[in-house]
């Protein structure tokens, strides 16, 4: 019996040292992700599994507009800027991490996607620095300094666009590549790439709509501001309950899912999202959904995007927008495009061919290509917007290579770069015949270990 015992432990320890390592890693994996918060209160206490919320207090915003200067459209019963005219023109969700600064992150990613929108291409997709405003515009918090304690979209959106000292004295919202997100306002604004502000994208205008509850009428303001201005940054209440909202986006991935309807007295707005499209559907209780765009991670939801029925959680209580100037800005070519073997022989010439697209106009472009093996092509060109430009190239000694590529405009508005891998093999004729020495040699330690086993076993 012990020594069936101690063969049978034999047998589950050298298991464990061969695959053992995999189930582990893959279940820290799994559940490795990062919770995300919307504004810091240390007057509530949760577990770290739920985001700390603290309060936007209701009576904080005030009615400054006439419902009747809204220009009310005949709106669709479905519609969203993820999917219009078989294009997304909102930009990837983001995670806002341990750091209360959802209104910058609803701010940012209203004004990315209106870029889209009003340069009528879908594909600029601009990332921008929320950590400019953490760090650069600290009147943008709602106590000075301190952005990770909260803030409001809109004074973020009016700050960016502030060229007083407030406002760092220049318009307009910064590249995310300049100044990278760290989740904190002890960043100092000194930390951004030197050559900031060649690097700013100008604001044309924003507002702020203290819309009230819910209601068929707001509904449709919420709708006309859609389709009008783009995405808008809205506010909600969260509830403070951990199995609610932020659990059911973690449950909940279906891109027709919605989260209920709920009676719950409203206390506070305590969190920022986009709304960019929703469906009106009769079976819902209250007449549809909107679908929206949250700063929790791809993790939660359906890639960050989730549904949620009319009224719920007092969402759309206060609406931000935000606009933008076509003319204002030149933008650098799109990332060009490679396409060529990516395998090959020593001493045989290779066609590759390179194109890209002017994202805001129809520019001419030029071509920078570094073949890998000290040869480069120094801005040729001009070619026309989306012209195919052929290429030969011939590598004379066997090795890894990579293809770097990037284009520029006729204002020097230059792309990212692109790259590919080459390979010229060293052992052209060998490589099949070592690959199947190898196979070999493992065939013959698997059977090894299976008769090892089987002797244990008996």
């Amino acid at each position: 019996m012990k020594i069936n015992f101690l063969k049978k432990g034999l047998v589950f320890g050298i298991l464990f040292i061969l695959f053992g390592s995999g189930f582990v890693s893959g279940y820290n994996n799994y559940f490795e992700y990062s919770e995300s918060e919307c504004i810091v209160n240390n007057n509530i206490q949760f577990s770290d599994d739920f985001p700390v919320i603290t309060p936007f207090p209701a009576n904080l915003f005030k009615n400054k507009f006439d419902k009747s200067d809204i220009e009310l459209i005949d709106n669709p019963d479905e519609f969203s800027w993820k999917n219009f005219e078989g294009k997304d023109w909102t930009t990837p969700t983001k995670n806002q991490g341990n750091c209360g600064s959802c209104g910058i992150f609803a701010a940012i990613g209203a004004l990315e996607s209106v870029i889209n929108i009003r340069e009528g291409n879908a594909d600029i997709d601009p990332d921008f620095s929320e950590q400019y405003v953490l760090s650069c515009l600290p009147a943008a918090a709602l106590n000075y300094g301190e952005g990770c304690s909260g803030g409001m979209g809109y004074t973020a959106l009016q700050l960016m666009m502030n060229t007083t000292p407030e406002g760092n004295y220049y318009n307009g919202a910064l590249f995310d590549s300049c100044f990278p997100y760290e989740a904190s306002d002890d960043i100092p604004c000194e930390d951004k790439c030197s050559d900031w502000i060649e690097k700013l994208v100008p604001i044309f205008d924003c507002g702020q709509i203290w819309a009230g509850n819910d209601s068929p009428e707001n509904r449709e303001i919420i709708k006309s501001l859609i389709l009008e201005k783009g995405p808008v940054g809205v506010y909600m209440q969260v509830p403070l309950n951990p199995n609610t909202f932020h659990d059911w986006g973690y449950r909940n991935h279906n891109p027709t899912d919605y989260f209920p309807y709920r009676e719950e007295e409203l206390y506070w707005l305590n969190h920022e999202v986009l709304l960019l499209g929703w469906k009106d559907d009769p079976s819902i209780g209250n007449g549809g959904y909107w679908i929206g765009k949250n700063s929790w991670g791809t993790r939660w939801g359906y890639d960050g995007f989730f549904n949620i029925e009319y009224g719920s959680c007092y969402i759309g209580f206060v609406i931000e927008w935000v606009d933008y100037d076509p003319f204002a800005y030149d933008w650098g070519p799109n990332l060009p495009t490679i396409d060529g073997p990516k395998f090959g022989k020593s001493g045989t010439k290779y066609e590759y061919i390179f194109s890209t697209t002017d994202p805001d106009g129809n520019d001419d472009f030029y071509l920078y290509i570094d073949w890998g093996d000290g040869n480069i092509e120094e801005w040729i060109g001009p070619y026309k917007s989306d012209e195919i430009v052929k290429i030969n190239h011939t590598w004379e000694n066997k090795k890894f290579y990579k293809i770097r590529v990037k284009a520029k405009d006729i204002n020097d508005k230059e792309s990212n770069w692109n790259e590919q891998s080459v390979i010229i093999p060293r052992y052209e004729k060998e490589t099949f015949s070592l690959k199947y020495n190898w196979f070999k040699s493992f065939i013959n330690q698997f059977q090894i270990l299976k008769n090892f086993l089987k002797m244990l076993l008996k």
